[in-house]
């Protein structure tokens, strides 16, 4: 239980006194956190996004009028945080695909021809959760009980949506090089006799 109410909170805050200011984030960061989870489907984003939402708060403490709850208005700005975050990262993502597909204008950096970007383009057009167990797994390295521990399913689960995000990537691939599928069935012309 808290020695501080909301109110002293806010005050000690405003005053910059430490232990408000930890109090308040061990109040509300779960929720938080989880909010940003959410949002963003990434653990080390919702991480980022939550130190970002307190840096914020704790530097904006004064424009708190008091209108909503302490923790309404910390929500407020971690949505926003998510919001701006998730408009870059679509725009990183259609910048990547517009490289990829060779209408660079001479924009994009020479590399586009490079395989290595075309993976990321590819991987870029992945579903962002299928995009992080592949970056933990091949990126990172880790296996699929650590994969699990951070996403917070079973490893069975893992092993799914890694062989998911595989075939996606593969599919990506093979449509940015313009191949068929193995199994799509070759058409002949009809022979004239």
């Amino acid at each position: 239980m808290s020695r501080f109410s909301e109110q002293d909170m806010i005050e000690g805050c405003r005053r910059g006194d430490p232990e408000a200011q930890r109090n308040l984030f061990e109040h509300t960061s779960g929720n938080v956190f989880r909010l940003l989870f959410r949002m963003t489907g990434s653990k080390d984003d919702a991480f980022d996004l939550s130190q970002e939402t307190y840096l914020k708060g704790f530097a904006q403490i004064e424009k708190f009028e008091g209108r909503s709850s302490i923790a309404t208005w910390l929500y407020r700005i971690a949505v926003n945080e998510a919001l701006q975050f998730l408009r870059r990262a679509e725009t990183a993502r259609l910048k990547l695909e517009k490289c990829a597909k060779g209408s660079n204008n001479g924009k994009c950096p020479i590399e586009t021809t490079n395989v290595r970007l075309d993976v990321q383009a590819a991987l870029a057009r992945v579903d962002a959760s299928d995009r992080a167990v592949l970056l933990l797994r091949y990126q990172d390295g880790l296996d699929y009980r650590a994969i699990a521990d951070i996403l917070g399913s079973a490893e069975g689960t893992v092993a799914s949506r890694l062989n998911r995000a595989r075939d996606r990537l593969r599919e990506n691939l093979r449509k940015s090089y313009g191949l068929r599928e193995e199994s799509d069935p070759v058409v002949h012309p009809k022979s004239s006799r």
